[in-house]
């Protein structure tokens, strides 16, 4: 409906409904629990993270990065982003770099493991995909472009570092939504995992930990979150881990 007030919603509008039909007729079709709900949820999930973007430009939603910046300032004095100006060297940057890259790596591994072996896939799609659901509904109702875009006058130089810093730098032009601040859906969903495995799969809860620490700074170090991104992850990370195991607890 809101979609219809603004000029040329007409494509956004066959396109959301189009979708919405598309996964509910899927959802009606596929075995509950199947490997075909949880690729349509996956497929789902990346077109309206894709599309957030889109639909905040349509709707005209207020942008807030301003009130990000200046929540860190509030909190911290200074935000750790422009703390860390000029501070990293350039094989520091690398390794962060990894570090965030791994972030897919460790999604897809996850996502794959339940797909293939069809265990537990009902849990583990009900927790992956409510944190990204959460997620998103974020970037639509608090749009906020990250420090290094929305903010570039305040970096007095670019970031230094090599292929890995660069090729991270190009995959998030290439694929990042516009306005994917708040909440850090990379810490969210990590932590989701994180927390997936620490009950099911050790063995790669150990594997991915330093990595996805190393993900966790370079939020920061490479100009990518303001510092309550990460905060605002981690209380609905607290928050939805409740609401899971009160769900659980009833369901017995």
């Amino acid at each position: 409906m809101a979609l219809a007030c603004v000029n040329g919603w007409q494509p956004l509008l066959i396109e959301t409904v189009g979708l919405t039909s598309a996964y509910a007729w899927l959802v009606c079709r596929a075995e509950t629990g199947g490997r075909m709900r949880l690729l349509g949820a996956y497929v789902v999930t990346w077109a309206l993270y894709a599309s957030s973007s889109v639909l905040v430009e349509a709707l005209a939603v207020p942008l807030r990065h301003h009130e990000l910046l200046a929540a860190d300032v509030a909190l911290f004095g200074e935000s750790p982003v422009l703390a860390l100006r000029g501070v990293l060297s350039p094989g520091i940057n690398d390794v962060l770099s990894l570090g965030y890259m791994s972030y897919h790596v460790y999604l897809h591994w996850a996502l794959l493991q339940v797909v293939i072996t069809n265990k537990q896939s009902v849990m583990f799609g009900s927790h992956l995909f409510s944190a990204f659901a959460v997620g998103i509904c974020g970037y639509l109702l608090y749009p906020a472009a990250p420090p290094l875009t929305a903010f570039p006058e305040l970096f007095f130089m670019p970031l230094v570092g090599g292929l890995l810093t660069h090729w991270n730098e190009s995959l998030n032009i290439a694929m990042a939504s516009r306005y994917d601040a708040f909440p850090s859906l990379h810490v969210l969903i990590t932590l989701t995992l994180l927390a997936w495995d620490w009950r099911f799969f050790r063995l790669r809860f150990w594997i991915m930990l330093t990595p996805s620490l190393l993900m966790l700074a370079a939020t920061l170090a490479l100009r990518l979150h303001y510092a309550v991104d990460l905060l605002a992850a981690g209380l609905l990370f607290l928050a939805l881990q409740v609401i899971y195991a009160r769900n659980q607890s009833c369901s017995r």
